[in-house]
C-alpha cells in the first residue's frame, strides 16, 4: 500500500537519456576536429611569424626533422623588421595599398550599395537579365579579363596611375549580391510612408536604409579592402613602377633570381598580414551577423 502511495518520481527514459549522451559525445568530437583544424592551418602561419624574428641563418635549421625548437627560438632579432622599413621600398608599398584599398571601399560601398538598393526595392525591364550578369561578374575567374581589361585602361591612359588599380575593383559584384539580399527584407511599408511624406529616394537611403544595414555595410567593406590589400596579378600587369608598387608585389620582389632574403621576406609578410587581420578581428562580429543574415534572407 505504501509503495502504491508514494510519490511517482519522474525517470529518465533511456532512450532519451542515451540520446543525450551520445549528443554530448558527439559536440566533443565536433570541438576536437575543429581544434585540430585550426591548429593545422594556424601552424604555418605561426612557424612564418616566428621566422621574421629569427636570425636569417638558423631559419631552415631545425625543419627537418620537426622538433620542438621549429616553434621554439633560441634566439631572437628584430633586424628585418628594421631593414624592411629602412632600406626596401616597403614603406612606400605599404602606404599605396592602404590607399588604394582605403579608397576602393569608400567609392565601392556607395556604388555598390545603390546598386543592391536599386535591384532590391526598383521594377525596371531587363532587371533580372542584368542581376544575373551581376552574379557572373564574381564567378568569372580575373585572369579572362585581364587583356580586355588592360585594353580598356591602355585606351584611357591610365596605365601606371592609381586608377587603372581603383577603378575597376570599385563595382564588385559579391558586395552588389549581398547588399540587394539585405535589403530585400527591408518593409515596403515604411519605404512607401517616407514617400508619403516627401522624402527621397536619396534621402529615404541615406537616411533610414543605410543607418539600419551596419552589418552588410561592413562586411562588404571587408570583403573590398581584403580583396584590394591582396591584390598581385593586377597590379603587377596595370602598375609596376616603383611608385604605384603594393604590398603584395613589393613582397614579391625579396624573392630574387639568385638568392632569396628569407629574413626580409617574412618580416615583410609579417606586417602585410597585421594590417587586414587587425581589421578582421576588430569588425568580426560585424561580419558575421551581415554573412548570416544575407544566407538567410537568399
Amino acid at each position: 500500500m505504501a509503495d502504491t502511495l508514494a510519490p511517482h518520481l519522474p525517470v529518465a527514459h533511456p532512450t532519451v537519456a542515451g540520446r543525450r549522451h551520445r549528443l554530448r559525445w558527439s559536440q566533443v568530437a565536433l570541438y576536437v576536429a575543429l581544434t585540430l583544424i585550426a591548429l593545422a592551418m594556424l601552424t604555418p602561419l605561426y612557424w612564418a611569424l616566428l621566422s621574421a624574428v629569427r636570425p636569417q641563418e638558423v631559419v631552415f635549421q631545425h625543419v627537418r626533422p620537426v622538433s620542438w625548437r621549429t616553434f621554439v627560438p633560441q634566439e631572437l632579432t628584430l633586424q628585418y623588421f628594421g631593414e624592411v622599413l629602412t632600406r626596401t621600398r616597403f614603406p612606400r608599398a605599404l602606404a599605396n595599398s592602404l590607399f588604394i584599398s582605403l579608397t576602393t571601399v569608400v567609392a565601392g560601398l556607395v556604388v555598390n550599395s545603390l546598386a543592391g538598393f536599386g535591384f532590391a526595392k526598383f521594377a525596371f525591364r531587363g532587371k533580372g537579365l542584368l542581376f544575373v550578369v551581376v552574379l557572373l561578374t564574381f564567378m568569372m575567374p580575373f585572369e579572362a579579363i585581364v587583356i580586355p581589361l588592360y585594353m580598356l585602361i591602355r585606351q584611357l591612359g591610365w596605365v601606371d596611375s592609381y586608377l587603372a588599380l581603383i577603378v575597376p575593383a570599385i563595382p564588385h559584384g559579391l558586395s552588389i549580391f549581398l547588399f540587394r539580399q539585405f535589403f530585400a527584407e527591408f518593409p515596403n511599408d515604411l519605404l512607401d510612408a517616407a514617400r508619403i511624406d516627401g522624402a527621397s529616394w536619396w534621402r529615404i537611403y541615406w537616411r533610414i536604409v543605410a543607418p539600419l544595414s551596419t552589418p552588410a555595410f561592413i562586411s562588404a567593406a571587408l570583403m573590398l579592402f581584403i580583396m584590394q590589400w591582396d591584390a598581385f596579378f593586377w597590379p603587377l600587369v596595370a602598375a609596376n613602377s616603383a611608385a604605384h608598387t603594393v604590398v603584395q608585389v613589393e613582397i614579391s620582389r625579396f624573392v630574387m633570381q639568385e638568392s632569396t632574403s628569407w629574413g626580409r621576406l617574412f618580416a615583410a609578410t609579417a606586417m602585410a598580414i597585421g594590417v587586414p587581420m587587425t581589421l578582421f578581428f576588430g569588425l568580426q562580429r560585424y561580419y558575421v551577423q551581415g554573412m548570416t543574415a544575407t544566407g538567410l534572407r537568399a
